[in-house]
């Protein structure tokens, strides 16, 4: 078979089949007409309002009290008026938080570096202090030859000198 051949066959066949797929084309039955298609409605749900859920909600929140881990009321009522006094509330007696006015007066020695700090509770002024030393509720974390670091139950101080103006 020759070239001219078996392009002569390829294309008598293409046109065969392209013959074919008209004459399926036109003779096909149409589908369902397109204006008889329809989309169901959809089912609406139930019209609950905003206001009965926040209703459910309060309720829920309420029930629950998600502030206590008692899920209870508390034993005493919340006064503004004695609000951090001295042994009101839940503190029943503990002393309040202090904040000390601390200052740090020198460094002296070398590596381990020891200071001079007025104003540490309990403590005259002027007491040396060294790394790891607790006094009352502070701990000296550490001394370098320019700071000290002290740490409180709830705030960290950092001391150092004070610039001249």
């Amino acid at each position: 078979m020759t070239r001219y051949t078996a392009v002569a066959l390829y294309l008598g066949c293409v046109a065969c089949l392209g013959a074919l797929g008209q004459r399926r084309w036109v003779e096909a039955a149409p589908g369902a007409d397109a204006h008889a298609l329809s989309i169901p409605s959809v089912r609406k749900g139930q019209a609950d309002s905003l206001g009965a859920w926040m209703d459910e909600t309060e309720d829920l929140l309420t029930s629950s009290d998600p502030f206590r881990l008692s899920h209870s009321q508390p034993s005493v009522a919340y006064d503004p008026a004695t609000d951090g006094a001295p042994g009101a509330g839940a503190l029943g007696g503990i002393a309040p938080m202090y904040r000390p006015a601390m200052t740090l007066k020198g460094i002296v020695g070398g590596p381990p570096w020891q200071a001079m700090i007025d104003g540490l509770p309990g403590q005259p002024p002027g007491t040396v202090v060294r790394t790891g030393g607790t006094y009352d509720r502070l701990t000296i974390r550490s001394v370098t030859r320019d700071s000290v670091i002290v740490k409180g139950p709830d705030t960290t101080w950092v001391l150092s000198f004070r610039r001249r103006p």
